[in-house]
């Protein structure tokens, strides 16, 4: 018999996983899994959930966008909590769920928990803090945690499209430096992408080859252009066409430091991130995340 601590967020998405938590617990009790839910909100600190965590439990389950998984793996890493990871992908965003092959179908998801294959994967920490997919900074970074709620469960990912329109006349290019194990790099740019998956935004092909336990984040760092040169880079993007173009610096890195010397936001899988400088670095194979092979 086995213990699963379900951390579940009731707004994530379209808001309908609530209603499908009665079919994951029958699911699971049917191989005599014994579900505890755990209700988060932006009310309630994500350590509460984990006050219980000695109590003989076997598996965390979280349910949510980037977002949530990234709060709950922070949570887990924070407090050395070495328990499997089963993901619900029912969020606006699912971009690690979608590389690691994690449909969105409860059935399914309980299913790959349920057959208990694993993979170790790579965890991102930046200035103390954890992220299981994409650190960012410069245009567009504050779209996620800018877009309102409702309009995110309404319009899905299109509510940060919407978004992003609007803040694209009111960016300039920032002046950054990055630095890894083995190049120096100091530009304005428009965009910084710090990847551990191949996705970000939903834009499903940003870094095409990246692989998820290798130690290393793949870094995209968009030059500043003139405007012709910036919508040619964006639409090359959207179709995963932009490895190469000579206005984006694409390399792999296992430490990272970028400092930035204008006022400029950060993200974390779509929540606020930290002030700079960054320093990022790769914890290589730290998570162990249940997958469908």
């Amino acid at each position: 018999m086995k213990k699963i601590k379900l951390i579940y967020n009731p707004k994530s998405g379209d808001a309908s996983f609530k209603n499908k938590l009665d079919t994951v617990i029958s699911n699971f009790q049917k191989l005599n899994f014994i579900t505890v839910p755990f209700r988060i909100s932006n009310e309630i600190h994500i350590d509460k959930a984990f006050l219980d965590i000695e109590q003989g439990y076997d598996i965390v389950c979280v349910s949510g966008g980037d977002g949530t998984v990234s709060s709950v793996a922070d949570a887990m890493a924070r407090l050395d909590i070495k328990l499997p990871l089963g993901i619900f992908p029912f969020g606006t965003s699912n971009d690690l769920a979608a590389h690691m092959g994690i449909p969105r179908d409860i059935n399914a998801c309980c299913d790959i928990i349920m057959k208990g294959i694993t993979q170790n994967i790579d965890l991102g920490k930046v200035n103390g803090s954890h992220f299981i997919n994409v650190c960012s900074a410069g245009l567009l970074t504050e779209v996620a945690y800018k877009t309102d709620t409702n309009m995110k469960n309404t319009l899905g990912q299109i509510a940060y499209y919407i978004k992003g329109i609007e803040e694209i006349p009111k960016y300039a290019p920032i002046k950054m430096r990055l630095v890894s194990e083995d190049r120096v790099i100091e530009d304005n740019l428009l965009l910084l992408l710090i990847l551990n998956g191949s996705s970000a935004g939903g834009f499903n092909r940003l870094a095409p080859d990246a692989v998820i336990d290798d130690g290393r984040m793949n870094v995209i760092a968009i030059k500043a252009a003139n405007i012709s040169n910036t919508l040619s880079v964006f639409l090359k993007i959207i179709r995963g066409e932009h490895i190469g173009d000579p206005n984006i610096y694409y390399f792999s890195a296992n430490r990272l430091t970028v400092e930035c010397y204008q006022l400029c936001g950060t993200d974390i899988d779509g929540e606020k991130g930290p002030n700079f400088p960054l320093d990022i670095e790769v914890l290589h194979q730290y998570l162990k995340v249940f997958v469908p092979r």
